[in-house]
């Protein structure tokens, strides 16, 4: 008599993501979320991935496959959040892992694994650009998500070495590198984008800086360099594209002065979209990047991406950028920031300057892929899971 084998199937998996960070503006965790899970293949590994926010239909046009489910949540509350909504929809669900951005729920499920990603603590190593009440209510929480979570990850080598000593934590810190986005790999002619920008936006010969404006960022020091260097008179623009973070009352005044001395060659824009977003770095002459603290910094990477000169800062996470070479700088130091952007505007358009972009462009590309950061991630559950 011949015998029949039955192989029974495994269980997929079941993986919430709280994307609550869809509903809201552009920001460093929703650019994480993105670019990991639209690169998990979660079907070779038998996931299926849960994603909770309340703008459903945003969801949706944010991951358009059919490899994800949908949740709503119903409440703009983070504290009915993280309170009763995550944990009755971990619970119904019969979620195994739960991924979250800083903050875990309230009360957590026993048979529930959680997963969570800090992409920084610079408020612990630099408490003088943050709030006193941001440090000390994210101090306790920060802290206890990492302690509690069963898989704790972040984006540089940087963070991890300071999540580690700040929380006194004896697990595995795991490093998930952000990715550069598609867009950043397209090879849009510069002449197409220069005219793009022109015709849009009244803008031309400019330098760049992308970041959210807030004191760390360094704005005031480049800001300075491009006065005292009176680049206007040499018809070159400054412009600043990122939201009013943090008041900055020096670079507020500075930049009025400027306004009025260069008669309007630096510039400030709130937002953009991300497609003219890489039309700015495709046409800038020279991008700049001279953060003082980072827990990763995309910016440069897809300025960089794009055979854009860089100038590039090397203090903290950013230390891992080394490819900018005589271009990675300390930002700290004034003269450092202006004898760069003076050496550079001399070697723009050289041959050898171009080759070195190009060379440059191939290494980012390269190490930081979102593809990379999915398997990461994936890997890291199934050792946890078994």
């Amino acid at each position: 008599m011949e015998q029949k084998i039955i192989s029974k199937q495994k269980k997929a998996l079941r993986l919430l993501v709280d994307a609550h960070v869809f509903d809201g503006m552009y920001q460093g965790s929703r650019t994480f979320l993105k670019g990991i899970y639209t690169h998990l293949d979660n079907e070779a590994h038998n996931v299926e991935i849960y994603l909770a926010a309340q703008n459903v239909a945003n969801l949706k046009k944010e991951f358009p496959t059919k490899n994800y489910k949908f949740i709503e949540l119903k409440s703009t509350n983070k504290f009915i959040r993280l309170g009763y909504e995550i944990p009755k929809i971990i619970s119904k669900y019969k979620i195994d892992f739960a991924h979250f951005n800083y903050y875990l729920p309230l009360f957590l499920n026993k048979k529930c694994n959680y997963i969570v990603t800090i992409h920084d603590v610079l408020f612990l190593d630099y408490p003088e650009y943050f709030p006193k009440f941001y440090i000390l209510k994210n101090r306790f929480l920060f802290k206890r998500s990492a302690k509690r979570a069963a898989i704790v990850n972040t984006v540089s080598e940087y963070s991890a070495k300071r999540i580690k000593t700040h929380f006194r934590l004896n697990k595995k810190v795991s490093v998930i590198p952000n990715g550069i986005d598609e867009i950043f790999k397209s090879k849009n002619s510069k002449i197409f984008s220069r005219k793009h920008i022109q015709k849009k936006y009244k803008v031309s010969n400019f330098m760049l800086y992308v970041s959210r404006l807030e004191p760390r960022k360094n704005h005031v020091l480049l800001l300075k360099a491009y006065k005292e260097l009176e680049l206007w008179e040499e018809d070159i623009q400054l412009l600043f594209i990122g939201k009013k973070a943090i008041e900055n009352k020096e670079l507020n005044k500075l930049y009025n002065e400027v306004f009025i001395r260069s008669k309007g060659k630096v510039q400030h824009l709130e937002y953009v979209n991300n497609e003219d977003l890489f039309h700015f770095n495709n046409a800038a002459i020279i991008a700049f990047f001279p953060s003082l603290c980072e827990g990763f910094g995309i910016p440069p990477l897809e300025s960089a991406a794009l055979q854009t000169p860089t100038i590039c800062s090397n203090l903290t996470a950013m230390k891992d950028f080394s490819f900018f070479g005589k271009y990675h700088i300390n930002p700290s130091d004034e003269s450092e920031i202006k004898n760069a952007l003076i050496h550079l505007l001399k070697e723009l358009n050289k041959p050898v300057l171009n080759k070195r972009l190009h060379a440059i462009a191939n290494e980012v590309l390269d190490v930081y892929q979102w593809r990379k950061g999915a398997e990461n991630l994936i890997n890291t559950i199934i050792d946890e899971e078994e």
